[in-house]
């Protein structure tokens, strides 16, 4: 189901641009600091981060590596098409199919809802990329309809390098402008797998982890290799759970488990960070190793490990505001985005980021911090 909170998101607060093209430093963006027991708002900026938190608190960030997982193609019979791809299972691979403007106009610049009705693919058919990358249809996906599963004629290196030549990011109306895909990338990135970049790890930069390191702070990672926010269909978007990959190392549940034993607060950044550490959470333990989360997160959810959220603002019913309600009640939840838009914060994956964070009223040895991985000198 769609959340509960609801608002309307004016077009000037959709950030069409990355901050460093608005002459901002990444790690100058807005940060909108929301205490979990009063509600109470601060706003700051998200180079102040590290005096946020308190020395013995642990961050845990996503480093999955964004794919260009938007690749224009035609079908057999020369009808042009857009494929997103969703997700990857094995040698096959989810993808949604939309249409594109018969005009010339580059679809990222039209709407999913407003586009062209996409082409008919049917198992066997033969999808053709550029570069000579091609895929063939298997067919549709048992759970969202508006996917198919996909099979390309490469794999391994062979398929990364051809996906790169034809594909670019997935990109949405509100940014108007094609960005190459580093700017779709966090400093965390590693393996690649997501079709949407971890975009609360955006604002991060070298000296913001230095700063975390100086104050005490530790760092862990998980990959989770996050899928499409939207399939174009409200119904489905309403309804369907994808099954994502991730991977928990050895260290970060090391990490976790140290620091809330010493009485300190783990962060998540990100709704796919909280989601992985849930998941792989069993009697408040987060175990180590790789699994499949298919977890959705709605108020009242009881939170087993993560104490804090680092998150960008959500679009208006969007499901990841469910996640954010089990954060904050509703009364809070609704303060914390009239704030913000009455400030003009910014938002979607270039925009602006909001910290949930409960206060800490003892003081956290130095195990958590340990046990972390270590932060660049």
């Amino acid at each position: 189901m769609r959340s509960a909170v609801r608002f309307r998101l004016p077009p000037e607060l959709e950030a069409a641009a990355p901050p460093e093209a608005r002459g901002l430093r990444r790690d100058h963006v807005r940060l909108l600091a929301v205490d979990r027991a009063t509600g109470a708002v601060e706003h700051h900026r998200f180079h102040q981060l590290p005096r946020l938190l308190e020395p013995g608190d642990l961050l845990v960030v996503n480093d999955s590596r964004t794919l260009p997982a938007s690749l224009l193609g035609r079908t057999a019979g020369g009808e042009p098409l857009e494929v997103r791809l969703a997700a990857r299972d094995g040698d096959r691979w989810a993808a949604l199919v939309l249409g594109v403007p018969g005009d010339g106009t580059d679809p990222a610049l039209v709407p999913t809802d407003a586009r062209p009705a996409a082409p008919v693919v049917a198992a066997g058919e033969r999808i053709g990329f550029a570069g000579g990358l091609g895929a063939t249809v298997l067919g549709r996906h048992e759970e969202a309809g508006p996917l198919h599963w996909l099979a390309f004629d490469r794999a391994g290196e062979r398929l990364a390098e051809a996906l790169h030549r034809a594909g670019r990011p997935v990109r949405y109306a509100y940014v108007p402008e094609a960005w190459p895909l580093h700017h779709y990338q966090t400093m965390f990135a590693a393996g690649p797998g997501s079709a949407e970049m971890a975009s609360a790890g955006r604002p991060f930069t070298v000296q913001t982890l230095r700063d975390l390191r100086d104050r005490g702070i530790g760092l862990a990672t998980i990959s989770l290799h996050a899928g499409l926010s939207t399939y174009g269909d409200p119904a489905t978007d309403r309804r369907y759970v994808p099954a994502e990959p991730y991977l928990v190392p050895e260290a970060t549940a090391a990490a976790v488990a140290a620091c809330r034993a010493a009485g300190g607060r783990v962060v998540a950044v990100g709704t796919t960070v909280v989601r992985t550490l849930e998941t792989a959470a069993a009697g408040g333990t987060v175990r180590a190793g790789a699994g499949v989360s298919r977890l959705r997160i709605r108020p009242g959810y009881r939170l087993a490990v993560v104490d804090g959220l680092l998150t960008g603002l959500h679009e208006p019913e969007a499901s990841h505001l469910d996640l954010l309600a089990a954060f904050l009640d509703r009364p809070a939840l609704d303060r914390a985005y009239a704030a913000a838009l009455a400030s003009g914060y910014l938002w979607h994956e270039f925009g602006d980021v909001c910290l949930l964070l409960p206060r800490r009223s003892e003081p956290v040895r130095d195990s958590c911090i340990r046990n972390s991985t270590e932060l660049p000198a």
